[in-house]
């Protein structure tokens, strides 16, 4: 009798201590929105060489969001309707595992990254810790940019060997030969900032894909496309620049024939930096 007593006992502590644990919310998730919030969409995107996976969920609250750890490169996006369906602005929230050296793996150090969206400007914060294909996955998510078809099939890694075609390969379209870490690289920036550009393109403002675009066509050395980034850039009136991207817009102005406006940002920046 004592005997089945102990076992009761025991499995009511655990199955107290396990409700306990999963009605907790996490300390990551403090400075979520949960005013009017009716319920959340959760979407957890895991990453793999081979494929991935993507779970979707709905929560009342931000308690029931899981606790499992998704791994490095993984995230959670997590979006919070809001019951007034007039309110205009989107808030989504980016957990990523904290990567920082020295911190203990377990479920709970990890990272938020909050996007807004409001009246066609997207909002990303200054040195965002999602790293720059993190980040093109994410807006492309939140806002549903198709995937990049001229360059979704492309390899992430260098084959030291070309796949055998049946049929005879035009030479006019064979890849350009290039050292290997440097392809991989181009790959990534290309992929992402033509995600960015897509972006830009349907309306969405925002600093950072502003500079991050121009920035990649200005040293590209395609300056047409550089100075019309770098003028999306210097239209947004609250943004503090730089001297130097007074230097570099004045320079593509100058390099696409327009020498007297190129020249007076040019001399902008030299007073700036004086």
């Amino acid at each position: 009798m004592k005997k089945k007593l102990l076992i009761m006992l025991i499995v009511v502590f655990y199955f107290s201590h396990s409700l306990c644990g999963y009605g907790q919310m996490r300390k990551v998730y403090t400075s979520i929105e949960s005013k009017n919030v009716l319920y959340y969409k959760v979407e957890e995107i895991v990453n793999m060489a081979f494929g991935g996976s993507v779970t979707r969920y709905t929560v009342s609250d931000l308690s029931l969001i899981s606790k499992v750890d998704l791994g490095p490169e993984n995230i959670r996006i997590i979006t919070p309707f809001y019951k007034d369906k007039s309110y205009l602005k989107k808030n989504y929230y980016i957990e990523t595992q904290n990567a920082n050296v020295g911190v203990e793996k377990s479920r709970e150090p990890t990272q938020l990254v909050s996007i807004s969206i409001e009246s066609g400007k997207i909002e990303i914060p200054e040195n965002s810790p999602l790293d720059q294909r993190v980040l093109a996955l994410v807006i492309g998510k939140i806002i549903k940019i198709e995937p990049v078809s001229d360059l979704k099939n492309e390899p992430l890694v260098e084959t030291k060997t070309p796949p055998v075609s049946a049929s005879p390969v035009n030479p006019k379209v064979l890849p350009e030969k290039k050292e290997p870490q440097k392809e991989k690289l181009d790959y990534i920036l290309v992929n992402v900032v033509y995600v960015y550009e897509r972006v830009l393109e349907k309306g969405y403002k925002s600093a950072y894909m502003f500079r991050e675009v121009a920035n990649y066509y200005y040293f590209k050395g395609q300056m047409e496309k550089a100075a019309k980034w770098y003028e999306e850039l210097f239209t947004m009136s609250n943004e503090q620049l730089e001297p130097i991207y007074y230097y570099r817009f004045g320079d593509a102005l100058k390099k696409t024939g327009k020498t007297e406006r190129g020249n007076a940002l040019v001399e902008k920046f030299n007073q700036l930096v004086e």
